[in-house]
């Protein structure tokens, strides 16, 4: 078994997007949300993500955005 890790890492990235998600623009991004989030989910020792009512963090409100 496995020693458990004396540490864990967290990172948040914000940004402010520079077009709509639906745009055509950040097309290949949001299509690639929930492929890179089923490969965080299934890392070994993966522990947490952020993620809203959609899945992912898309819907998640930052410094007043919508």
């Amino acid at each position: 078994m496995p020693t458990p890790a004396a540490h864990e890492l967290a990172q948040v990235n914000i940004a402010r997007l520079k077009a709509p998600l639906e745009s055509p623009q950040l097309k290949d991004f949001v299509d690639g949300l929930d492929p890179v989030d089923a490969d965080a989910d299934a890392a070994d020792g993966f522990v947490w993500r952020l993620q809203g009512d959609c899945g992912n963090a898309t819907d998640v409100p930052v410094l007043g955005d919508d």
